[in-house]
């Protein structure tokens, strides 16, 4: 099992008392798996992800990655979180060295790999570019480019494609399938997106509103490679409507 969350509680102190925001969630990931986590807005899934990092420790309960306890400790994974976060006064290759610098890395062979892989991204021409002067979908292309150059096997994707238009964002989504395809990784990806959760997943997660618990989850049977034209099947429109009821049901 590539990870494992075991009855994780999360709570923070606040004017009124204390507030729960996870409660007691249950949750693996099988190696290889691409599973997304949709639920309201403000009801821990970003919380979810700073614990699975160690950005954060539990409450209470347990994590685990390839079956050691990794609760609390960081290095075990790529988070890349909602915004870029590519560093202003760096160029597109320096900022996708960087997560290979920090850890420690040649900075040179750093370089020159993030430079090898500058076509793979699309980037090849912007390789001496400031972030300024690139467009949002470049931008996330870059900080994928960076989630891959810190060679983790596990990836947190804090909703990469929020801020997209919805053209550019579709196209972002067929590209990261790509990638993924050439780069096999786990997968825990964050959406607000019913049709985006279906399209790249193997499995969704539905969560309760704020404190998390896990309300509900769906296999996807799509077959990959996924195709635009599976959007329109039975399958996918039935999977929608069952993650649209899941999320809407308490109401």
């Amino acid at each position: 099992m590539k990870l494992e969350m075991e009855a994780l509680e999360q709570s923070y102190a606040s004017p009124t008392g204390e507030r729960r925001v996870i409660d007691r969630v249950d949750l693996k990931v099988e190696e290889g798996e691409f599973v997304s986590l949709i639920g309201p807005s403000g009801c821990g899934k970003s919380t979810l992800f700073n614990l699975v990092s160690g950005l954060e420790r539990p409450l209470g309960g347990r994590i685990r990655k390839d079956g050691s306890d990794i609760t609390g400790a960081t290095g075990h994974v790529s988070y890349m979180p909602q915004k870029d976060c590519l560093f202003p006064w760096r160029t597109v290759v320096e900022n996708a060295s960087l997560a290979a610098e920090v850890a420690g890395k040649d900075k040179k062979k750093a370089r020159e790999r993030a430079e090898r892989l500058l076509p793979v991204f699309g980037l090849e021409d912007f390789a001496g570019e400031y972030p300024a002067r690139l467009s949002g979908g470049m931008r996330q292309r870059a900080a994928l480019l960076r989630t891959v150059m810190a060679d983790r096997d596990l990836w947190l994707l804090d909703e990469p494609m929020g801020a997209l238009d919805a053209l550019t964002r579709e196209r972002i989504q067929d590209w990261l399938l790509q990638i993924l395809s050439r780069f096999p990784r786990t997968v825990l990806f964050i959406t607000h997106s019913v049709d985006e959760a279906v399209y790249l997943s193997d499995r969704v997660v539905v969560l309760t509103p704020r404190p998390a618990r896990v309300k509900g989850e769906l296999s996807i049977t799509l077959p990959r490679p996924r195709t635009r034209e599976q959007m329109t099947s039975e399958a996918f429109l039935q999977a929608k409507q069952w993650l649209w009821e899941k999320l809407h049901e308490d109401k």
